[in-house]
């Protein structure tokens, strides 16, 4: 007699015997066999439990486009990598650009140039520090770096050196104009003074010397144009002319130390000589010229005043004027006068 099974039920015969199993044990049995070769689905695939992949493998999980022909992911169970987009040389990577809405890193930033390996500061681009950078919070720029907006510095910045003062440029450095609140130390003069120099010389006159308007030159100063000096001149050294010394006539002019004239001299407003004297002293207006030679200025003196002249055969001659009660005589002789 034959017994029909349900229809959820299947007759399995095994070694001459025949089984009546459920459709459950069929399906394990088939797809017990089937996980020791390559699989295709067809369809969807779905698990509401874990998903594991167990096997160690460099592209362990692919995800592809329909022809098969590029990577959308790459799973290295390995290397416990994951890429996107191409197989992955670090822990993470994406070929092609991405996206964060934020973006966080506990470590530093490596960026451009293909870098691989890190360092201990953020960097754009592939070359090394040269000033020691070594923290986290260091960041080296390769390449150029631009600016739209306002930038702040709170320390000290340094152009091509490291800075010893707040802003430091090694080389030419161009502005189209410059102030400055204090006062300027030019060529050299690291530490800072009450007035402005050029050179690393200090003022010898350091009560006429000491504000911020005040200008210190400890080299040679060339003027092209004119110099107006609306204050005193003091010169310690040599004062050297190649044109005219003219003195204005609103005011008295007088030297308080030696004059020295290598060249003729010549006083006064006209010269007929043309030459002949080595010392010259004229008038336009005829008879009015007046010549003052006191010993001891205009006040009286012992000595009187003393001419000395050569005569004719190279001798020196010694002319003075000696006072008398009526009528002043002139002593002319070889003797010095005042001996």
């Amino acid at each position: 007699m034959t017994i029909a099974p349900p229809r959820s039920w299947f007759i399995i015969k095994v070694m001459k015997k025949y089984f009546i199993v459920s459709l459950s044990v069929v399906l394990s049995l088939v797809l017990v066999g089937a996980a020791d070769a390559a699989s295709t689905i067809g369809t969807n695939m779905s698990t509401t439990g874990t998903f594991t992949q167990t096997v160690g493998s460099a592209t362990a999980a692919r995800f592809q486009n329909a022809a098969g022909t590029i990577n959308a992911l790459v799973v290295d169970t390995t290397n416990f990598r994951v890429g996107v987009g191409d197989a992955p040389s670090t822990t993470f990577e994406v070929q092609g650009t991405a996206s964060a809405a934020y973006f966080f890193t506990a470590n530093t930033i490596q960026a451009g140039g293909g870098i691989v390996a890190s360092v201990a500061y953020n960097r754009f681009g592939s070359t090394a520090t040269s000033r020691g950078l070594s923290a986290s919070n260091d960041v080296l720029i390769n390449g150029k770096l631009e600016v739209d907006g306002n930038a702040f510095f709170d320390g000290s910045v340094g152009v091509n050196k490291d800075p010893m003062t707040k802003f430091e440029v090694q080389g030419t450095a161009s502005a189209a104009y410059f102030f400055t609140q204090r006062t300027i130390q030019v060529a050299g003069a690291a530490a800072s003074v009450a007035y402005s120099r050029f050179g690393t010389g200090t003022t010898g006159h350091a009560g006429d010397i000491d504000a911020s308007n005040d200008v210190l030159i400890t080299g040679a100063l060339e003027v092209d144009g004119n110099a107006f000096l609306d204050g005193k001149a003091s010169v310690s050294g040599n004062f050297q002319m190649s044109g005219r010394f003219i003195a204005d006539t609103a005011a008295s002019h007088s030297f308080t130390g030696s004059l020295g004239v290598s060249s003729n001299l010549v006083v006064g407003t006209a010269s007929g000589s043309v030459g002949l004297y080595t010392a010259e002293f004229s008038d336009a207006a005829v008879g009015t010229a007046s010549f003052l030679f006191a010993g001891g200025g205009n006040s009286a003196s012992t000595r009187g005043t003393c001419f000395q002249l050569k005569d004719n055969t190279g001798k020196w001659v010694f002319m003075s004027i000696n006072g008398h009660a009526t009528t002043p005589t002139i002593n002319i002789g070889y003797v010095k006068c005042h001996q």
